[in-house]
């Protein structure tokens, strides 16, 4: 049953919702109630601007016994039957308040709850007996009004699905609705059709978008004109058609102004309305009007406040018959009276004409008297019917408390009674009560644009409700103010989609962007333009921040086609951002590294071919010179190199070990060294297997040693010390070897001269492969420092000097750096007086691009790195 509607009313946070949500089945039971009385026959929705309760129909034909035994299945015995007395204990109910009493033929029902009651009544009507009113309710004190206006449109869309279901499957023709009550069920379901309503022969349209009436078509009338004739017809038939795509609107007022317009239109033109001479009344009494009687019978005159939660009485129609004919002598009406014919008997004539003029004379004083008492009780029953029907007007008014019924009754009488003594009066009353009227609707509309959820549809249905009360009062004196809230619907509706965009931002960066940017789009505007616009700025710069962030993880995986479908998602739509210049920064560096990670892959299917891997890297380096990836592409080739050297050095060694020719105790003694220098290296394992052939040859060429020991005991000590002089030329050549190797990485700036010396390209200065101690094979002071240089004939050149300390820095403190020994620091030509000692300037061989001054005292142990221009 309509679970979404009964879920939805009872989200509320008042004490009377969650009363009702906590008696859901009681709710349930009184909308089927609802449902069950709302499909009998011959039931009569008459529409008002409000209603006073949740359900108001007119039943005809309908027993009060068959209804009561409806109701009582819901509400079980009725609280106060027809034909007994108000119980004492309900005189102060606030339902019964809330009706304005009950009469003594009227029913009631109640069924309470904890806050509030469910009630029910029945009205039988006083003049057409046939007819009772059912009013199907709930009354709290407790609930507001935005509640209660909740209840009814659930109870209004409740009925309207349920009719409209129901007209769905007949066709699309509408049986047993009237089209005034089928407009606002069409209202409440925001329905969008048109109606072909046919009445005799007239055939008009009716076009409803979203639950409004845009636009109205009945022959030559269009617009309201054409809606006003249309909805005063009566026993009009429905058919609903397919929408008219092309429909512009064109009716401004709202549903409930046009049908009270029509029913004002029907009331002055007599449509549809049969003449009716009504007979003068037999005896004066007090005329009551023909629709739902007012229980001011059984209440008190005085006029009661209603509750603030109640809507107003249902407004009362006066009869539009004009009051029957009073008054007319009825003996004067009658046939005058014939002529006496004369006798032949002339005295008996004469006795008989005095005799008959007696009787006439008596007659005629008679008729006389009888014919100035009809004239004066004419007179007197005429005023005291219009004393009556005043006073009966003024309590309908005193008891139609709403503005809207009280104008229609004002105007009803005027137009039935237009030379009433009391029309100056009525007329000043009427006037009062069109302002009030008019206060009041702008009161209630303002009210009800300020309760309208701030949603898509906030600013068709404030401008909706805004013009139509412009179109209702075209001169009223709000119309500045209503054209002022117009223009500021956009930036209210801006305000409010800005408070719910920074509560509920997407936790998706670019959905975020994209919900900032539509935004922008839909209010351009907006005075929180400025600030949405920062907030896309800071959102570029933290996307910007993520996808830095997320590139170690796309390095670890290996994988960067994400990070660049990243990159690339931003720069679609941010790319007129600071941030974007990173952004474009870390997309070419990904680039960079995805490539360097194929020419990776490449290099290592050739694994082991160090010269076809190198090949790899240099190739890829030539066709970009320019990668962010360059000086891990020189590491790697730098590597290369390494590898490729220590490879021909171990094939140089291995020719060397394995030549026959040459002395066995060098060849082992050299491949021993290698052994000992690259123990761990990947050629240790061939060196051992080598040195192991060796032995053999080895253990041969010391037995013979041992034989021509004593031949060559005189030749000892020469060939010992040829042999060590060799063996330190052999060591010192080893070295610059060692030191020309090393040389190779910084090539393009340390220039190796083949002859133990290296020039430095950029700055012009040669330096000895060889510092002291790799030559002297120890430390030296400050001043055999300045001995050895002065003696030093490395390379074949003299002139070799200490170097200052910037010479030195110039190498070992700007990159590419020197080749680094063990040694820690050399002296420099530098040295001054420190108190009462001499100290140098020193500088370290720290790899390192920041130079800090150091010295040390002369007669410190330290190390010469010859120069010379």
């Amino acid at each position: 049953m309509s679970a979404p509607l009964i879920e939805e009313f009872l989200t509320g946070a008042n004490e009377d919702i969650r009363d009702l949500a906590n008696n859901e089945a009681v709710l349930v039971g009184f909308l089927t109630l609802l449902a069950e009385l709302d499909g009998l026959p011959d039931l009569e929705t008459r529409f008002y601007e409000t209603s006073r309760s949740l359900y108001q129909v007119t039943a005809t034909g309908h027993s009060m016994d068959s209804l009561n035994s409806c109701l009582s299945a819901f509400f079980g015995k009725p609280q106060k039957s027809a034909g007994k007395r108000l119980p004492v204990g309900l005189r102060f109910d606030p339902v019964v308040k809330h009706l304005g009493g009950i009469r003594k033929d009227q029913a009631l029902f109640l069924k309470k709850l904890k806050h509030g009651s469910f009630y029910g009544a029945l009205w039988p009507w006083q003049q057409e007996r046939e007819k009772i009113e059912i009013h199907l309710g709930f009354h709290s004190s407790g609930m507001d009004a935005g509640d209660y206006a909740r209840m009814g449109s659930m109870v209004q869309k409740f009925i309207g699905q349920r009719k409209i279901e129901t007209v769905a499957g007949v066709g699309g023709e509408i049986h047993g609705i009237s089209l005034p009550s089928f407009l606002q069920m069409s209202e409440m379901e925001e329905a969008t059709y048109t109606l072909k309503v046919v009445s005799g022969d007239r055939v008009g349209y009716l076009y409803l978008d979203g639950g409004s009436l845009i636009a109205a078509q009945y022959e030559s009338l269009s617009g309201s004109d054409a809606a006003y004739r249309i909805i005063s017809w009566e026993k009009a038939s429905i058919q609903i058609e397919a929408v008219d795509p092309g429909r512009v609107r064109e009716i401004h007022e709202p549903l409930m102004h046009v049908m009270m317009e029509s029913l004002k239109l029907k009331d002055e033109t007599g449509e549809d309305l049969p003449s009716q001479t009504p007979a003068p009344p037999s005896s004066p009494q007090k005329r009551r009007p023909t629709g739902p009687p007012s229980p001011a019978s059984e209440v008190s005159r005085k006029e009661q406040t209603p509750p603030k939660k109640a809507t107003a009485a249902t407004p009362k129609k006066l009869p539009d018959q004009e009051p029957p004919a009073v008054g007319g002598d009825p003996v004067l009406a009658q046939e005058p009276i014939a002529p006496f014919e004369k006798p032949a008997d002339r005295s008996a004539a004469k006795q008989g004409r005095m005799r008959r003029t007696t009787k006439i004379l008596l007659f005629i004083l008679v008729l006389t008297i009888v014919a100035a008492a009809v004239v004066g009780g004419g007179t007197i029953f005429h005023q005291t019917q219009k004393n009556q029907r005043y006073e009966q007007l003024m309590a309908d008014l005193a008891v139609s408390k709403e503005l809207d019924a009280q104008i229609v009754l004002l105007m009803q009488y005027i137009k039935a009674y237009p030379k009433d003594g009391h029309r100056t009066e009525l007329e000043t009353r009427l006037e009062v009560a069109s302002v009030e009227m008019e206060k009041r609707d702008y009161d209630k509309t303002v009210l009800s644009v300020s309760q309208l959820p701030i949603d898509e549809k906030y600013e068709k249905k404030a401008l909706s409700l805004y013009t139509a009360f412009l179109a209702k009062y075209p001169q009223s004196p709000y119309v500045r103010q209503i054209n002022a809230s117009i223009t500021g619907i956009r930036q209210l509706l801006g305000t409010a989609y800005y408070e719910d965009l920074k509560r509920n931002s997407p936790a998706d960066l670019m959905e975020r962007y994209v919900a900032y940017q539509e935004y922008l789009d839909q209010f351009p505007n907006s005075a929180e333009r400025q600030s949405v616009e920062q907030m896309i700025t800071e959102l570029s710069d933290a996307y910007a921040g993520a996808i830095e962030g997320q590139m170690a993880a796309c390095e670890t995986k290996g994988k960067w086609d994400n990070c660049i479908a990243e990159c690339d998602r931003f720069l679609s739509v941010l790319a007129d951002k600071p941030a974007a210049e990173t952004v474009r920064r870390l997309r070419t560096v990904m680039l960079d590294k995805q490539e360097l990670a194929n020419i990776v892959n490449m290099a290592q299917q050739v694994a082991g071919d160090w010269t076809k891997a190198r090949k790899a890297y240099t190739d890829y380096l030539e066709r970009r010179p320019g990668t962010t990836q360059r000086a891990a592409l020189e590491k790697r080739i730098a590597a290369f190199d390494d590898e490729l050297a220590r490879q021909r050095q171990w094939e140089k060694m291995a020719a060397y070990a394995g030549d026959p020719t040459r002395d066995i105790f060098k060849r082992v003694q050299r491949l021993e060294r290698y052994i000992a220098d690259h123990g761990k290296g990947p050629y240790a394992a061939p060196a051992i297997n080598l040195r192991e052939r060796l032995q053999a040859d080895l253990e041969n060429a010391i037995h013979e040693q041992q034989m021509a020991k004593k031949r060559q005991q005189a030749l000892a000590r020469q060939q010992a010390e040829k042999a060590r002089q060799q063996k330190a030329l052999q060591r010192i050549q080893h070295l610059q070897e060692q030191v020309a190797r090393q040389l190779r990485p910084v090539a393009g700036r340390f220039h190796d001269n083949g002859d133990g010396t290296a020039t430095d390209q950029v700055t012009g200065l040669t330096w000895s492969l060889l510092d002291s101690t790799m030559v002297l094979g120890t430390c030296i002071d400050y001043r055999t420092a300045q001995k050895y240089v002065s003696q030093l004939k490395t390379g074949g050149h003299s002139g070799w000097r200490l170097p200052t300390a910037g010479e030195l820095a110039a190498i070992y403190k700007n990159a590419p750096f020197f080749p680094q020994t063990e040694t820690e620091w050399y002296w420099t030509s530098e040295s001054f007086a420190r108190g009462y000692h001499r100290v140098v300037d020193v500088v370290t061989t720290t790899r390192e691009t920041v130079f800090q001054r150091v010295s040390k005292p002369e007669d410190r142990c330290g190390a010469v790195r010859a120069v010379r221009r």
